[in-house]
């Protein structure tokens, strides 16, 4: 919220654009968006940035709703949403650019080495990665700074697994 008086529908859409730019996107490029929620972001990339989108979910209503919105505005070619998990994503056709936002929490650390080797091969080489959520305050804990873990874990993702950012950040490099 650069001047602190935005609506909050306009600082979800400087949000969205700052993502966008973010990854360069470029009109015409292929850009998968992870754990794409309700499609905000993959349909602001492709009517404002002009790329080739897919989005994958494994909620059937986001789906349902994501797909809703691609034909009422005309997207039907330039966007697709699947009801699939990243893991079964087929690889032959990579991305140019990939956003996974506020999902890899949910992965856990059991599995973030093969979900980041998963999206590294799913990326052209040279390709662009923006992956963004919450991380732990501490190394040796899951817990969030400012006493707030407690509030996320019951209420955003119970099960969840946060990790600190350097664990995060090694796996990736491992990836």
């Amino acid at each position: 919220w650069r001047d602190g008086v935005a609506t909050l529908a306009e600082a979800q859409t400087a949000k969205l654009d700052h993502i966008c730019r973010k990854l360069l996107l470029r009109e015409g490029e292929r850009f998968l968006d992870v754990g794409a929620g309700w499609g905000a972001l993959l349909l602001w990339a492709a009517e404002q940035y002009g790329v080739r989108a897919t989005g994958i979910t494994l909620s059937k209503n986001q789906q349902a709703h994501m797909q809703r919105q691609i034909d009422a505005r005309g997207l039907t070619g330039r966007v697709r949403v699947e009801l699939l998990d990243y893991r079964d994503l087929p690889e032959q056709e990579p991305f140019d650019k990939i956003a996974s936002i506020g999902m890899f929490e949910h992965v856990g650390r059991a599995k973030l080495p093969a979900y980041f080797a998963k999206l590294h091969r799913l990326l052209v080489p040279g390709g662009l990665l923006m992956n963004h959520g919450i991380t732990a305050g501490g190394t040796r804990n899951s817990q969030l700074g400012a006493g707030i873990g407690e509030f996320i874990e019951r209420y955003i993702f119970p099960g969840g697994e946060l990790l600190h950012l350097s664990h995060v950040l090694a796996t990736m490099a491992e990836a």
